[in-house]
């Protein structure tokens, strides 16, 4: 029985190795496009209690390092659309920046990605024009299956935006 494992470890081990091995390193840009879901609730003196959970559009640049099969760096520009409702709008955008962690699997890499995202958002509600920033918490995870220097991902990302934020999106990568 021990050297059953013992060889089954052993072949994971060298899997794995190759499969770090094959994910190209570099520098990378990419582009994508999808959702995202913006929710913000509240009271306040001069608006009275609100509730906004909207979707619209979404999409983003951006452009990291790949250290190894395993790290990256990544830094891009997300708008997040402009949902709106009958009696509110909100137009929110920012800057983030991730150290990305990912597993490869031959030509499939899972990763996730734990950073921060600089905002601004212009929020109108019932013709009261209020704008506000700020620099938060951001978070994903993600799907890439890699044709060579050409990827194609797909991610979840979680921005501590307003009460919370979440973006789908589906996009490609270049490694140069």
């Amino acid at each position: 029985m021990k050297y059953i494992t013992l060889l089954i470890l052993s072949l994971i081990f060298t899997l794995a190795c190759t499969a770090v091995q094959a994910k190209d390193e570099g520098l990378y840009f990419g582009a994508s496009v999808g959702s995202a879901s913006i929710e913000q609730s509240g009271s306040d003196a001069d608006l009275g209690d609100f509730d906004f959970n909207e979707n619209d559009f979404a999409w983003k640049l951006f452009g990291g390092y790949q250290f190894s099969g395993l790290l990256a760096i990544e830094a891009g520009y997300v708008d997040l659309g402009s949902p709106s409702d009958s009696r509110a709008s909100v137009d929110p955008y920012g800057l983030d920046v991730f150290a990305v962690a990912g597993i490869p699997l031959g030509p499939v890499r899972v990763f996730g990605k734990l950073g921060g995202i600089y905002w601004d958002a212009d929020l109108e509600y019932i013709g009261k024009n209020i704008s506000n920033d700020g620099l938060d918490l951001a978070a994903g995870i993600g799907l890439e299956f890699e044709l060579g220097s050409i990827a194609v991902r797909g991610e979840v990302e979680y921005f501590d935006i307003l009460d919370q934020t979440w973006m789908y999106t589906v996009g490609a990568t270049i490694t140069f």
